[in-house]
């Protein structure tokens, strides 16, 4: 069994980012002490929200998505077995739980619940992002899981070739993880048995108020202890993994480019036809490639691969986001705290995109540095001072070009007025 690795200088979540960086990250496996991004209240509200879709069944494509896994087998519909309204707590909610299953083990999964609560969704931002300063940031999302079990054991992560690197923090309970390197080959039948020593083999422990990790080469399985609850971050590593999204993008461009054209051209047949006849299939597949080449050349990628990179740069990678907020009444009188960051990026010669949790657009490069600075550094500011920074004057419209920028900003938690805090 592991021991705790040494943290000497420990930021806030009780994690020394840089130390991890330069001893663990993208090397071996390692348990630390650490404190989650948000407290075990919250998990139980955040997964009645998430399951209120799927007590009707499973649901596909959609996200949160939520699976429950009992005994050897998954329920496509798990009905009544999912958390609910009519459980004031967690505790109660399992406790349900056990008098229903009848002492067989389960596990809740819950991909992406962070998306339906902004507050949780910016502290797991905040805690990773202490990271990604010190190994750089993610250019693909990364996969949130809540998780839920009990006296249960997760194959799946050793019949699957990895491909993601896992952060896992332990808010209840234990977890025990058995490591396989993937160098090593195919992991023996054994790997899943945590009472018994395998030649290669590494286990992993954690309870509360620790954090598992380990790099993408590494196959696993999970045991979860009675009434173990952790959330995990999959955090994609492997070197193919861009090319496959960058692929996508390109067929999502190149589509689009043709229009309302859906046909797919097939091959000719019949008498005296042939591939290279003029409406044949030949002269629209190299039609379609002369797209694709001139897509790749063009500077329509570049500009989406930038607003891409903003959006997720300014999430820390944390992709599906929360909607924005509703508006407030934003006048020359309201006052204001930046209290989000705010990622700038040029965007050709004349404007500028600015990303805010997630959330992408444009302004004109010319007034990009003075309303930035404007808008302050988290001290108390007015809007009048920002409209008299971009000399607005007493030109209305001016001044509602201003205030619909502000309004924008408070919309996608940018800023927060002074007598509203945000949710």
């Amino acid at each position: 069994m592991s021991t705790l690795a040494p943290e000497a200088r420990r930021t806030p979540d009780g994690v020394d980012w840089e130390l991890f960086g330069q001893r663990y990250w993208d090397q071996r496996p390692v348990r630390l002490r650490a404190r989650p991004p948000f407290g075990l209240d919250e998990v139980h509200p955040l997964n009645v929200a998430s399951c209120a879709p799927f007590r009707a069944g499973t649901r596909f494509w959609v996200m949160p998505d939520v699976r429950f896994l009992l005994g050897d087998g998954w329920l496509r519909a798990p009905g009544a077995l999912l958390p609910d309204t009519t459980d004031p707590t967690l505790d109660d909610y399992l406790d349900r739980l056990d008098a229903d299953v009848l002492g067989q083990g389960y596990l809740l999964t819950v991909r992406q619940p962070l998306l339906l609560d902004h507050a949780l969704w910016s502290a797991v931002r905040d805690t990773v992002g202490g990271l990604w300063r010190q190994v750089g940031w993610p250019n693909l999302p990364l996969t949130a899981e809540m998780l839920t079990g009990d006296r249960f054991t997760q194959h799946a992560g050793a019949a699957e070739a990895p491909t993601r690197a896992a952060l896992t923090w332990v808010l209840r309970g234990r977890m025990d993880v058995r490591l396989w390197d993937e160098h090593g080959g195919p992991p023996p039948v054994d790997i899943a048995d945590p009472d018994r020593a395998v030649p290669g083999v590494r286990a992993l422990s954690a309870g509360a108020g620790e954090l598992l990790y380990w790099p993408g080469d590494q196959r696993h399985v999970d045991t979860y202890r009675e009434r173990c609850v952790a959330l995990r971050l999959w955090i994609p590593v492997d070197r193919g993994l861009p090319f496959t999204a960058l692929r996508d993008l390109l067929a999502d461009l190149v589509h689009a480019g043709q229009g309302n054209d859906e046909t797919v051209p097939y091959f000719p047949f019949g008498p005296g036809t042939r591939i290279d006849d003029r409406d044949g299939v030949l002269p629209r597949l190299t039609a379609l490639g002369d797209e694709l080449r001139t897509t790749v050349d063009g500077e329509r990628l570049r500009r989406t691969l930038r607003i891409r990179w903003a959006a997720l740069r300014s999430a820390a990678g944390l992709e599906p986001i929360p909607v924005p907020r509703e508006g407030v009444a934003i006048t020359r009188e309201t006052r204001f705290r930046r209290t989000g960051e705010i990622v700038r990026m040029p965007d050709g010669p004349s404007h500028e995109v600015w990303a805010v949790d997630g959330n992408v657009f444009t302004l004109p490069r010319a007034a990009s540095d003075r309303v930035y600075a404007a808008l302050g550094d988290g001290e108390e500011t007015g809007a009048d001072d920002v409209c008299r920074a971009l000399a607005a004057g007493d030109d209305d419209r001016n001044d509602r070009t201003v205030l619909a920028l502000l309004d924008k900003l408070y919309r996608l938690r940018g800023i927060d007025v002074a007598e509203k805090r945000a949710r």
